[in-house]
């Protein structure tokens, strides 16, 4: 447990991590005099306390300085040369980037994917799912530090990196045969669409769902951004894997060829299997290494089914050095209640991972299904435009998430995709 609260101090000091030593994580009198500032823990770590329901938040919350605070008391003192926070925003911290209370609860407020539900959260109950208040404690620390008397380095009021990154479930939308069966069926009486159905057969760039060279245009316009796409590697199957593409087939590589002439990173879309299997992650990479002969370290899993914290254990274990799922399926916000990548604690061990834990900032779907939040084309781009505004403000990265069939269908989504795109262009 040392070494994560070591590592949440860390953390929360942002870019004065050599101030490290001037706080302290303690009730201890005796001790005070030797921290800048010291943090009085609650009970939440204790071993009577830790993993019950009793060590989960009250609502309504404490406010310190206008921040929601999960544990401890919104005050602050001075004894001598020492600011005391009664606040705990280590345990604060830590409830929110290890996903404590999913780990509290392995099989309460699931959907029917197993996924946690993001409004059934406390971040959303509570009513700071849009701001990312792990970013704000690092802000008072920081401004006690100052006021004990600390050389503060500021946190800068810019994106720090930009990932643009697209799932590929569909690889094509009529050029394999269950594809095309399904076209013919559905497209039957249509002739204009059956037209298309038949064109799709004829040559990839026809296929609806061929969106790359467009999503490319796109993108390209981000000077510095990261393009990664998420390529499916199932080897056994859960229905909500179909379809299943051929890593070896002359569509992919094409695709392929194309992503990586204009210098796209490839990740692995963990299967909806896997996500209750675990064991099959390690096989699905090393299926997908094997067939684009270099090594992936990147990971998303399928429909965001990243079902518990301790999980991650099976990526790390694998190889996987990056992942890129953390956002809520059904809202959009900060689920790991910062706009920073953190590294994955193991809240059963309280050991601090390698793997890298890069908090998703939007998902298409997330704004226009019915069962999610089922906003206008405006009312999206608000809420996006917010998040942004936020990630800026805390020196964090943006990770997009929109699938290249989405561009295919009857929606706003390619005229929001521009607009994010123009906005993101402004803010570098």
């Amino acid at each position: 447990m040392n070494d994560a609260i070591k590592y949440i101090i860390e953390f929360l000091l942002h870019d004065n991590r050599d101030l490290v030593g001037t706080i302290g994580y303690t009730s201890d009198v005796q001790e005070f005099s030797k921290y800048k500032v010291v943090i009085i823990p609650s009970a939440f770590f204790n071993k009577e306390i830790y993993g019950q329901n009793k060590s989960l938040p009250t609502l309504p919350l404490k406010q310190l300085d206008g921040t929601p605070i999960l544990y401890g008391d919104a005050k602050t003192e001075r004894l001598n040369n020492t600011i005391i926070v009664n606040a705990d925003i280590i345990a604060s911290t830590y409830f929110l980037i290890t996903r404590y209370e999913e780990f509290i609860h392995p099989n309460d407020n699931r959907d029917e994917h197993g996924r946690y539900i993001g409004k059934q959260s406390l971040p959303y109950m509570a009513g700071f799912i849009k701001r990312p208040i792990v970013d704000e404690y690092s802000n008072l620390l920081l401004k006690y530090l100052s006021a004990a008397g600390c050389d503060i380095k500021p946190t800068k009021s810019e994106i720090k990196n930009i990932y643009l990154t697209h799932d590929i479930d569909f690889l094509t939308h009529y050029r394999s045969l269950r594809g095309f069966l399904g076209g013919i069926k559905r497209n039957l009486f249509s002739p204009s669409k059956l037209c298309k159905v038949l064109k799709s057969t004829t040559k990839l760039e026809n296929d609806p769902d061929f969106t790359y060279p467009w999503i490319l245009e796109q993108d390209r316009k981000i000077e510095n951004a990261k393009l990664i796409y998420f390529v499916k590697s199932v080897i056994k199957q859960d229905a909500s894997d179909y379809p299943n593409y051929n890593l070896k087939g002359k569509d992919f590589t094409k695709i392929k060829n194309l992503l990586q002439k204009n210098n796209c990173k490839f990740g692995l879309h963990t299967s909806y299997f896997s996500g209750s299997n675990l064991a099959y992650i390690a096989k699905e990479k090393q299926k997908l290494e094997q067939s684009l002969n270099f090594e992936i370290t990147f990971n998303r899993w399928h429909f965001l089914r990243a079902l518990q914290p301790d999980d991650y254990q099976h990526l790390e274990q694998s190889g996987i050095t990056d992942d890129f799922s953390l956002g809520y399926a059904d809202v959009a916000g900060f689920r790991l209640g910062t706009a920073r990548p953190v590294h994955w604690i193991n809240p059963k061990t309280f050991e601090v991972g390698k793997l890298l834990l890069h908090p998703l900032s939007a998902m298409d779907c997330t704004f226009s299904n019915s069962n999610y939040m089922n906003l206008s084309e405006n009312e999206a781009f608000e809420q996006i435009k917010d998040l942004l505004n936020e990630i800026k403000k805390y020196n964090g990265e943006v990770v997009l998430l929109w699938h290249n069939s989405i561009f295919t269908e009857d929606n706003y989504h390619k005229s929001l995709y521009i607009k994010i795109i123009n906005k993101l262009e402004r803010n570098i």
